[in-house]
């Protein structure tokens, strides 16, 4: 008996309860289009109260809806049977921040009875997407002024390098040309003179090269295409194969795999790190450098690399002069050297072009050594 009552006084209101808990409005209306149903947030929003609308003409009460030709159309459907939707339009009667659904009311013979009305409030999201859309156009402004920034700065580099070099060479022709015409002439201290600002000009040269390399880097747009770093490896040892010969170097690189990337840059990658193995030695030790690759599983990378799968390490280790530790972050910075200026020849951009490389191939670079026990680069990239 208690559970007959509770179904009777309970069921009866259950679904006038769930449809005021809605967070929508909601209402529904005849086959006459009378307003049948009515909840409280319809009530709410508009201020009509249910006691004032139900039973009334939906056009009489909201003659604006003749205005609107899909609203009309998408009520009609309804009454077809089907369900219909409409997005949120601004400046139309209860579609300004509201999508509407229409659901027809079908009994248990099929016959459509009324239909429902069903409007989810959007303003939130209309609000984060206009945001949204606000930080995409700043974004995108914000991309294309770098961009142009980049491009004018990669132009200002290469022009500025060319016609800059152009006047070295002469200058650095011109003393040549007076030390063999006038060298009976010069005394000894002159000639040494010039032969200092000779190798000054040599060294503005190689860092103008270095800093167009660097800059072509970060203007580089190619497409990534397969790579034999096997190949790699003989065009950097053929470009170095003077210092390799002079230095009496043993170089050992086991079968090297083939990746995506870019071989211009993995070239000058091999050359940089390759180049100084042989530069940073000891007075009369004999160059040794290995090279070799190994996957990583993903769960073996070092600390705090995080990948979803496993990456390809190449390994460069050389019996050179190695380097503090401490002072590893230091190599990959633009124009940092370890040493005192003029122990070592160079720019110091050689491993900070690397880092850029690795960068560009969506890898990273690091550097492991010693004092006196050589230094190990390894190279981590992507496996596609």
């Amino acid at each position: 008996m208690r559970r007959e009552t509770f179904e009777n006084t309970t069921l009866s209101n259950l679904y006038e309860m769930l449809n005021d808990c809605s967070i929508d409005r909601v209402m529904a209306i005849d086959n006459n289009m009378y307003v049948i149903a009515w909840n409280k947030t319809a009530a709410k929003v508009t201020g009509i109260e249910k006691a004032d609308i139900i039973g009334k003409p939906l056009l009489e009460t909201f003659p604006q809806l003749n205005d609107d030709p899909e609203m009309m159309e998408a009520i009609q459907f309804a009454f077809q049977g089907k369900k219909s939707f409409l997005p949120a339009h601004a400046g139309l009667l209860n579609r300004q921040s509201y999508e509407n659904h229409f659901i027809p009311l079908i009994n248990e013979n099929g016959t459509v009875k009324g239909v429902m009305n069903i409007m989810h409030d959007v303003a939130q999201r209309e609000k984060a997407e206009k945001k949204l859309q606000q930080l995409n156009e700043a974004l995108e402004q914000q991309y294309r002024q770098l961009e142009t920034a980049s491009t004018e700065m990669a132009t200002f580099t290469y022009i500025t390098s060319n016609e800059i070099k152009e006047p070295l060479r002469h200058v650095y022709t011109a003393f040549e040309l007076l030390v063999n015409s006038e060298g009976k002439n010069l005394s000894n201290g002159g000639k040494a003179n010039i032969r200092r600002i000779q190798a000054s000009l040599n060294r503005i040269n190689l860092l103008l090269d270095d800093i167009w390399a660097l800059s072509h880097i970060n203007s580089f747009k190619q497409v990534r295409n397969s790579v034999d770093l096997n190949d790699v490896y003989r065009e950097a040892r053929n470009k170095l194969q003077k210092k390799i010969s002079e230095s009496d170097a043993i170089i050992n690189a086991a079968n090297l795999p083939v990746i995506a990337g870019y071989k211009e840059m993995l070239e000058t990658l091999f050359i940089n790190i390759i180049g100084n193995g042989l530069k940073f030695q000891p007075a009369g030790n004999q160059p040794r450098i290995n090279i070799e690759s190994h996957l990583v599983n993903k769960d073996n990378l070092p600390a705090g690399i995080r990948s979803n799968k496993p990456m390809l390490r190449l390994t460069f280790s050389d019996n050179g002069i190695g380097f503090d530790q401490a002072q590893a972050h230091r190599i990959f910075i633009m124009f940092e050297k370890l040493h005192p200026k003029g122990e070592y020849p160079g720019s110091g951009t050689g491993l900070a072009i690397v880092k850029k490389i690795m960068e560009a191939h969506d890898g990273f670079v690091q550097a492991t050594a010693q004092p006196g026990e050589g230094a190990t680069i390894q190279c981590y990239f992507p496996v596609e």
